[in-house]
């Protein structure tokens, strides 16, 4: 797994320089998603990860699914990694250039888990707390998780902010049997 995410990483740091340095930033941004949105069909993935397809059937393949919608340069780095056997590290990667890209943007990040669904007016002020905190632009991810009980729990990098019930309840439960 790590050569797999090192892979993906220097695919995705190449990725970037190159759209940065064309001042392409946005249709690579484009592009890698339609690539990972097309690359989740079941099918095309296990094709293009079987050993025994040639890899002029595979690039034909992506070539034709792509169209004419995606530039040349990202569909020729996808099949790079294809034709180096690392078709696998291509979600990775893409996860991997997109968070340069934010990175670049200045946009944090969150991971946001709730125990219900987050409503308009608290996914803004949630955004909008954050946004303070952080002192940056924030893009959320919602996560449903029913085990908190209530409130939420945020992950921004390696900061975790806990304001579920169940982390209340195991801090008063360890409070309470140390005593």
């Amino acid at each position: 797994m790590a050569r797999r995410d090192t892979s993906a990483r220097r695919y995705a740091e190449a990725a970037f320089e190159i759209g940065r340095a064309d001042g392409t930033l946005d249709a690579w941004e484009r592009d890698m998603a339609t690539i990972g949105t097309t690359m989740r069909h079941s099918e095309l993935r296990a094709l293009m990860q079987h050993p025994a397809v040639p890899f002029a059937d595979k690039e034909r393949v992506l070539r034709k699914v792509m169209g004419r919608g995606v530039a040349s340069a990202p569909i020729n780095l996808i099949l790079l990694m294809i034709r180096r056997g690392r078709p696998g590290a291509i979600d990775r990667m893409i996860e991997r250039f997109t968070e340069l890209l934010r990175r670049d943007r200045g946009i944090a990040l969150a991971e946001v888990r709730s125990a219900l669904p987050l409503g308009d007016e608290q996914r803004a002020e949630i955004v909008e707390r954050l946004r303070a905190l952080t002192d940056s632009e924030v893009e959320i991810h919602e996560t449903v998780d029913p085990d908190l009980i209530g409130g939420i729990a945020v992950r921004i990098g390696d900061q975790l902010y806990d304001a579920s019930v169940r982390s209340r309840l195991e801090r008063l439960r360890a409070r309470l049997t140390t005593v």
